[in-house]
This record gives C-alpha cells, sequence and structure tokens, in this order.
C-alpha cells in the first residue's frame, strides 16, 4: 500500500474505535444491546453477540444443553446459534474475557479496515469516498459495536481467497467456518471457479461436500433447532436485509395470511427477472471468458452466492451486507463496462440513503408514521432490486463455468 492508504488505515482505525468505545452513534447509526444488571438498571453491553457466545459457552461447560431452551441464559431466544466447534472453547472469566475481547476487537476491526484498503486500493477522490463509505455506513458500524461473528468470517474469507495457495488448508478453513455458523459451506465453491486444474477442483468439492454430509447427519437434530431459533432473530424492519422483510411488507399491504407463497412468489420474480435482464443487457454484450477470472472474480463469486442466499433463504440483520464489500474489487476493474459501473453507482447510493435516511426511520414508530414506513419499504425494495441484478451478473459465471466444464471433458478427436 502506499503511504497515503497507511495513513487513511491509521486514522479510519483509530476512529473507528472512538465511535465504538466512546458510544456516538447509538440510537442513532447503532442500535445498543440493551441488558438489565443485577441491580435492575438498564445497562449498554459492547460487543454484544460477541460476548453471548461465551455466555452460551460457559453455560455448556455447566452441563446445560444450549441447542434447546434452558435456565442458563434466558434473556435470548432459546437455541445456541453457532455451530458445535464453539463448545470446544474452556470456561473463561469475566476478568479475562473483557480482556481477551478488547484485544480481539481491536485486531478485527483493524484487519477489516486494512484487507479492505488492499482490495480496493483506492488512489484517487472517487476511491476514496467509495472506501469511505463502505467502512463508515450504519451496517458496518452495526457490526463493530456488536462484534459478529460474521466480521471474523469474512476477514477469513478474504485471506482464504487471496492469500491461501493450498487446497487442503482452503478445505480446513472453510470446514471449521461452517463448524462456527453453518453457512460458509458455502464458500465450497470456491474449488469450482478454477482456470486451471477443473478435475483436481471438483475432486475437492466432492470432498469438501463428503465433509459437509457427515456433519449434517451428526448434527440434523440441533441444526433443526438453530433454523428454528433464528427465525425469531432480526425481527426489527428498521435493520434488516432480507427477502422476509419486503414479503411481510406486501403481505401486510394486500392483506393476504400465506407468508411462504408471497415469499415464493417474490422469489420466482428474482430468478425470472435476473434471467430478463442477463438476456437483455449481458447476454453477448459482456465478453468474459475463463482466462479473465481471477482473485478478484472468485471474491466476486463467492460473496454473491453467499449474500443471494442469505437474502432469499434467511432472515438478517443488515451487517450480513458486510458480504457485499466482496464484490467491489470486480466492479471497479471493470469500471469502464457501463453496466458494472451503473451497478457500483447503485451500490454507493444503496449506502448513502441508509447514511441519510437511516436516523430518521430507526428514530420513528413504524406503526405510526406513514413516512417512515414508505422509507423502510423503499429500503427494502432496493435490496430486492439490488439481489436482482447481482444474481444476473452471477450467470454470467455460472455460464463460463459450465462452458469451460464441457470443454474440458469433450473428447479430442
Amino acid at each position: 500500500m502506499s503511504k497515503t492508504n497507511y495513513f487513511y488505515f491509521f486514522i479510519c482505525s483509530i476512529l473507528i474505535l472512538l465511535i465504538i468505545y466512546g458510544g456516538y452513534f447509538y440510537n442513532i447509526y447503532i442500535h445498543p444491546t440493551i441488558i438489565t444488571n443485577s441491580l435492575g438498571q438498564s445497562e449498554i453491553i459492547l460487543f454484544g453477540d460477541f460476548k453471548y457466545i461465551f455466555k452460551v459457552v460457559n453455560c455448556h461447560n455447566f452441563g446445560f444443553d444450549v441447542y434447546s431452551s434452558n435456565e442458563c441464559y434466558r434473556d435470548y431466544y432459546g437455541s445456541f446459534l453457532y455451530g458445535p466447534i464453539l463448545l470446544l472453547i474452556p470456561e473463561i472469566s469475566e476478568k479475562n474475557l473483557e480482556i481477551i475481547i478488547y484485544i480481539f476487537s481491536t485486531v478485527l476491526i483493524f484487519s477489516f479496515v486494512y484487507l479492505n484498503l488492499k482490495l480496493i486500493k483506492p488512489n484517487n477522490l472517487f476511491s476514496y469516498s467509495l472506501i469511505t463509505i463502505i467502512l463508515f455506513n450504519p451496517t458496518t458500524l452495526f457490526i463493530y459495536e456488536k462484534l459478529n461473528i460474521d466480521l471474523l468470517i469474512y476477514i477469513v474469507l478474504i485471506v482464504t481467497i487471496y492469500y491461501v495457495k493450498k487446497d487442503l488448508i482452503k478445505i480446513s478453513i472453510i470446514s471449521i467456518l461452517t463448524l462456527i455458523k453453518f453457512y460458509p459451506a458455502i464458500f465450497g465453491i470456491i474449488f469450482l471457479i478454477r482456470k486451471k486444474k477443473i478435475t483436481s477442483g471438483f475432486m475437492y468439492f466432492c470432498i469438501f461436500l463428503s465433509l459437509i454430509g457427515i456433519f449434517l447427519f451428526s448434527f440434523w437434530d440441533n441444526l433443526l433447532n438453530v433454523l428454528g431459533t433464528s427465525k425469531y432473530v432480526s425481527q426489527s424492519f428498521k435493520y434488516s436485509f432480507s427477502l422476509n422483510s419486503l414479503s411481510k411488507i406486501f403481505q401486510h399491504v394486500i392483506t393476504l395470511d400465506n407468508f411462504y407463497f408471497i415469499k415464493g412468489i417474490f422469489i420466482t420474480v428474482c430468478l425470472f427477472t435476473s434471467l430478463l435482464i442477463y438476456r437483455v443487457f449481458l447476454y453477448k454484450k459482456i465478453n468474459l471468458n475463463i482466462k479473465d477470472l481471477n482473485t478478484d472474480t472468485d471474491m466476486f463469486i463467492v460473496s454473491s452466492f453467499l449474500i443471494i442466499a442469505l437474502y432469499l433463504i434467511f432472515g438478517n440483520n443488515f451487517y450480513r451486507e458486510i458480504y457485499l464489500i466482496g464484490i467491489v474489487p470486480f466492479l471497479l476493474n471493470n469500471f469502464n463496462t457501463k453496466f458494472f459501473r451503473y451497478f457500483l453507482y447503485l451500490f454507493i447510493f444503496k449506502y448513502i440513503y441508509l447514511l441519510v435516511f437511516f436516523p430518521i426511520y430507526y428514530n420513528s414508530n413504524l406503526k405510526d408514521n406513514i413516512s417512515s414506513q414508505l422509507m423502510v419499504g423503499f429500503k427494502s425494495t432496493l435490496d430486492f432490486f439490488f439481489i436482482i441484478i447481482l444474481f444476473s451478473i452471477l450467470i454470467i459465471f455460472i455460464k463460463i463455468y459450465f462452458l469451460s466444464l464441457i470443454k474440458h471433458f469433450k473428447p479430442t478427436k
């Protein structure tokens, strides 16, 4: 990195720590985690999502079944929401935990800023504005303050794609991430997106699928409990990133009781519209092939698959949008292509919109305030439209992969 970027890294990292530890944006851009302490007083808990993990781990070490409702942590929804590998953590005293969390949070935030700077490589006013919006929008401020495990997973994803070369190490990393939070299993598509060694990549992908199958077989009942609990998480429309929110809004507008029917219609519309956009704007107009694939396209493909799956299937707080950052390097590399340039502009608009309007509708009563309802509705619609376009671009790479696969296995004359 240049000296300017190192200076930018230092300033941004310190500024983020000051914002988080100072609590300056609570109830503006950051939703605080508030509990009632032993004295009956309300208390804001910094890094609440990360501390939740250790609270539950300690309950496990006391002998409680953390994948079902129990008496140890009544202030949460039910099942432990993470994978079994975290339960191997030994019991840690509260004093030592505070020290560990402060060190770990600083390392994660510094790593997040540094790696995003390495990815985007800002060198002009536009790119510096872009990285600033990425680092200081409500979704990233939210994840810093919660210290949600997605921050760690995103950092490890960058390291795995850009810096890890050995396939066995990649399998080990992705397997561990899957045992932490389940959905990183999607990262297994890394082995399919190869310019070379297509056969060995497919073999490693099959090995990884076998490992996932063993995990699902042995952990199935607990996984069902996690999925059953997760639907009660991320219920607020104000900081949601999920098709569930748009489906619920539409369900309320048309007063139809069948939520899953509405969601199914939206998924169908998403897939059909993506294919239509691909056919009209991208087919035969975007000339990419297997030779154009590099680490930036790998990051785009994996991030896109993950964020589309999370958006369409699960309920998410909007800090899950952190994975959208992974599509930016590819868009910057193809900035001269009009479609990709406009899509990057849409990405920027999406977060400028949040910076302007999130504090307004966050502090309003959505039941009574019509203007705030419209703001939330627009945000949900914008997310849906964004996912549609993202999937239309992803179709390009799906096509490239299958064409390269056919060519690879086609018998030579």
